[in-house]
């Protein structure tokens, strides 16, 4: 087993109570549990740092890769581990398994095989797709209870991400145990918890996907559009990142429908017609998708706005299909 340098900082919140999900975790009456990670990845890395610095004792994180237990190491102050799974492990309150979806088993039969767990222990993991009674099915008979620990956040860099789980929310699922364990973890982090049932985890997560990752996309098609009306390609991008921070702001400031800006908000047909007139000749593989997303836009606006009847039937016949 290869071992790195460990540190342990001071904790930055003391906070047990998380008011927003109606869960309440009591300081005085639960202690903080000591965790071990699994999978020393971006998400494991970050989780490892931010636990670190909320005051919680992380034993250990564990990686396939020594070179990458030895960089999580140097980002969250943990002792890291690759190859043999160390004995601290199964003395742990917490695990939790932070790998690819698809390893997520493997990982949980490994700690079976292993005779790593115990009926005391917590397993918990962060996919945010799948339920913890299916994926960690394998640890229900050796451990106390099986829950789902699922950062709302998008994770590029870890160093960016350990910041930034102070303010997200994190989603819970599993056994009553074990939701509130990981409930009582995330307060502690100072963050957020939505407490799903295992039967809408599936849908939780596409819903996530669609705002991170379908940004990039639309960041993409509209950084193209840029592209071919002119802009310099190093520009394109750079120029829209302000654009899409205001939209954030927006949001995060006045919520929806408020957050909505543009012509469909403001019942300007004629906008909407040059848009398809312009996209058909010179980017015609985005003239469904402007339709599709232009009749939700125009949902969005009439529940914002109370618009001139003529123009709301001319945008849906222009986008296709009614609002509603």
């Amino acid at each position: 087993m290869k071992k790195a340098r460990s540190a342990m900082k001071s904790p930055e919140t003391a906070a047990a109570v998380d008011h927003r999900s109606g869960l309440d975790f009591q300081e005085d009456s639960d202690p903080t549990p000591v965790v071990f990670i699994m999978g020393a990845g971006v998400v494991g890395t970050a989780l490892a740092a931010r636990l670190v610095r909320a005051g919680v004792p992380v034993a250990g994180l564990h990686g396939r890769q020594a070179e990458l237990s030895d960089a999580a190491s140097a980002i969250s102050g943990v002792l890291a581990s690759s190859g043999d799974i160390p004995d601290i492990l199964n003395s742990s309150d917490v695990v939790i398994i932070s790998v690819r979806d698809e390893r997520i088993k493997e990982v949980v039969e490994r700690l079976v095989r292993e005779k790593r767990l115990g009926k005391n222990q917590i397993l918990l993991h962060t996919s945010g797709a799948n339920a913890s009674g299916d994926i960690l099915a394998a640890g229900r008979a050796h451990v106390k209870a099986l829950g789902t620990l699922h950062p709302l956040v998008s994770f590029a860099d870890p160093r960016l991400a350990v910041e930034g789980m102070r303010t997200v929310a994190f989603g819970l699922e599993g056994d009553p145990a074990a939701v509130r364990v990981a409930g009582k973890l995330v307060a502690l982090m100072g963050a957020r918890s939505v407490v799903l049932e295992s039967k809408n985890l599936a849908l939780y997560h596409a819903g996530a996907v669609m705002v991170s990752n379908y940004v990039v996309a639309l960041a993409d098609l509209g950084r193209s559009l840029l592209v071919e009306a002119g802009v310099p390609a190093d520009q394109a991008l750079p120029a829209l990142i302000p654009l899409m921070t205001s939209v954030v702001q927006n949001l995060a400031q006045v919520g929806l429908p408020g957050a909505l800006t543009g012509p469909v908000e403001r019942g300007d047909v004629s906008s909407v017609e040059r848009h398809l007139d312009i996209l058909k000749k010179r980017a015609p593989q985005t003239v469904d998708l402007y339709k599709l997303i232009g009749r939700d836009v125009l949902r969005i606006a009439l529940q914002k706005n109370r618009l001139d009847a003529d123009a709301v039937a001319r945008l849906e016949t222009l986008f296709g299909g009614r609002a509603s």
